[in-house]
């Protein structure tokens, strides 16, 4: 699921990265996505599970709002830059984890974790190549956001692997992504008239970006709230930094995500740097995947 996930968030980026290229604001995209995936995961609910008292609604309320802060920087640092650009680092947020820990609890860092570090901020390096058409001010605060994005979705994963259990992942999911629809409607001043949603050229890519966004979305949280381990899913899920490179490669100028085909030695470049984003995750937690 995850695997299928790492494909499915990329074409639904590229999507609405077409839909903010023809207007619609990021505030009217993350609407349309909080509300969508609100709706998709009411089907969980034929799950069921063990509903809490309503002292304990403040644990999807914020893991709700978690994910608005999560998709509001993902969908900002595609604005800015691309998906070639916003999903390898986005990947990195394994890293967090391992490395948040260890400096709470003063333990020595490991050397793999020294290591693995080196190497994502090479690759990190790598991303930033521009591509001819992005302004390289542009890349760098798409960097910005995309590593903000990181930081909220890793606690978005470790708060559901953490409260999910108890509720069940029927109950605790579709309260989650509904307060994150609640959540998002404090943007509905900065968002869009619905004419410019409606518009023809914007309506189709809106709409299954939003629809892949959603569905992506349970392939990843049901994974981690019916089976845990973060950690190993996100793993999984940062292949989508390399998808994404490919996939912006070969497709973005038939998608109309921009009026010129990047250029083939750039997005090789940025490859390289998500392999390497990649490599450095497997190499940091090694340790823990190989002797588990």
């Amino acid at each position: 699921m995850p695997l299928c996930s790492s494909v499915l968030v990329v074409f639904g980026l590229l999507f609405l990265k077409r839909a903010q290229g023809q207007g619609i604001s990021t505030w009217t995209t993350l609407i349309l996505v909080c509300w969508t995936s609100a709706a998709v995961f009411t089907l969980l609910t034929l799950l069921g599970g063990t509903m809490q008292s309503a002292r304990q609604l403040w644990q999807p309320a914020v893991v709700g709002a978690l994910f608005v802060m999560g998709q509001s920087f993902i969908l900002l640092a595609v604005r800015w830059g691309d998906v070639s650009i916003a999903t390898p680092v986005q990947g990195i947020k394994v890293l967090f984890l391992p490395a948040t820990t260890t400096l709470w609890l003063g333990e020595n860092m490991p050397t793999e974790i020294w290591i693995a570090s080196a190497i994502a901020m090479i690759g990190i390096v790598l991303v930033q190549v521009p591509d001819g058409v992005t302004a390289r001010p542009h890349i760098h605060a798409s960097i910005a956001f995309s590593l903000l994005a990181a930081v909220s979705m890793t606690a978005f994963d470790l708060l559901i692997q953490h409260w999910a259990p108890v509720w069940g992942a029927g109950y605790f999911l579709p309260l989650s992504f509904g307060f994150s629809a609640l959540w998002s409607t404090a943007f509905l001043p900065w968002a869009d008239p619905p004419r410019a949603v409606l518009r023809t050229e914007v309506r189709r890519a809106l709409l299954i970006g939003m629809l892949l966004m959603a569905v992506q979305a349970i392939g990843m949280t049901f994974t981690i709230a019916r089976f845990g381990d973060a950690t190993r899913v996100n793993i999984v899920y940062s292949l989508r930094g390399i998808f994404g490179v490919i996939l912006t490669w070969l497709l973005s100028h038939h998608l109309a995500v921009t009026q010129h085909r990047p250029r083939s030695r750039q997005m090789f470049i940025r490859l390289v740097g998500a392999l390497l984003l990649v490599a450095s995750i497997v190499m940091a937690l090694s340790r823990d995947l190989f002797h588990t």
